[in-house]
């Protein structure tokens, strides 16, 4: 906790090595991106990369500020394209941080000593399963990553079946995705619900944009760049903390991009505070 600004420290750093993706998947805002951060007018992929040495000093930053957490290297893009991938993870954990990969495991695939190296030094991977028909397919699907990474604590983020109630689901609707049937909740938002997850994650975009969220893809509330500012004043600033403030507090309304984000309400709400709900828009704007 800094006695300085009352905010704890984040508990999760995501660093956006590189910018591409293999995929271009319904449910992700990346596939609707036209404005040359991943996606340029025509809808081509933008291939970019954060210097070596800024991801190094970015880590480094993190340990010297106590941080002992997770690090990924994604955000939007796919990070196992990114040939640095392991020495980076290698150099998150000589500064003592915990590094861990969410995939679409692509990559993986058909490369078992990939599998083997990632599984050594990635603690925990997180395997996306998206391309399955049935409920007996996405078992198969789990089976096969179990036993090719064998040393990670392994987890599965899987999407539904278009028009079935059947196969399992984590999607979920993003503020910058359209409707979409295979939705898992309802297509709502919530103009006063409290959300505490901005205080989880310190996202840092291939570019060096802080983002305030998962839901956040172009930087849009303005929390600075990694190179203008340290981590910890980026973290601590003023700004960050208000904007923090507000959303704990149920202040949706005051953020284009929370006005229209379906996540439900994380956090307790006000003593006698009726919560608020209204379809989303159904808009990418």
């Amino acid at each position: 906790m800094s006695v300085r600004t009352g905010l704890p420290l984040f508990e999760q750093l995501c660093v956006e090595s590189q910018s591409n993706c293999n995929r271009s998947c319904w449910f992700c805002p990346r596939t609707y991106d036209r404005t040359g951060k991943y996606l340029d007018r025509s809808g081509n992929a933008v291939i970019r990369e954060m210097p070596t040495e800024k991801i190094v000093d970015i880590l480094r930053q993190a340990g010297t500020l106590g941080f002992r957490g997770p690090v990924g290297f994604q955000h939007y893009s796919e990070p196992l394209l990114d040939p640095r991938n392991l020495m980076l993870a290698r150099e998150a954990l000589r500064c003592g941080l915990m590094p861990w990969l969410h995939t679409n495991g692509d990559v993986l695939r058909h490369n078992e000593r990939l599998c083997h190296e990632a599984s050594e030094v990635y603690r925990h991977i997180v395997i996306g399963i998206y391309d399955y028909d049935s409920d007996e397919e996405l078992d198969l699907e789990k089976r096969f990553w179990r036993t090719r990474l064998t040393c990670a604590q392994l987890d599965f983020s899987t999407i539904g079946l278009r028009g079935r109630h059947s196969g399992t689901s984590m999607a979920i609707p993003r503020a910058r995705v359209p409707s979409d049937e295979r939705m898992s909740v309802p297509d709502l938002t919530f103009p006063n619900g409290p959300c505490q997850r901005p205080l989880i994650r310190l996202i840092i975009t291939w570019d060096g944009e802080v983002c305030n969220c998962c839901e956040d893809i172009h930087g849009a509330f303005g929390l600075g760049n990694v190179y203008e500012s340290t981590l910890e004043e980026l973290w601590f600033s003023a700004h960050h903390r208000r904007v923090v403030e507000d959303l704990v507090a149920g202040r949706r309304d005051l953020y284009g991009l929370c006005r229209n984000c379906p996540l439900p309400p994380s956090g307790p709400r006000a003593e006698g505070r009726r919560l608020e709900m209204a379809w989303r828009r159904n808009s990418i704007s």
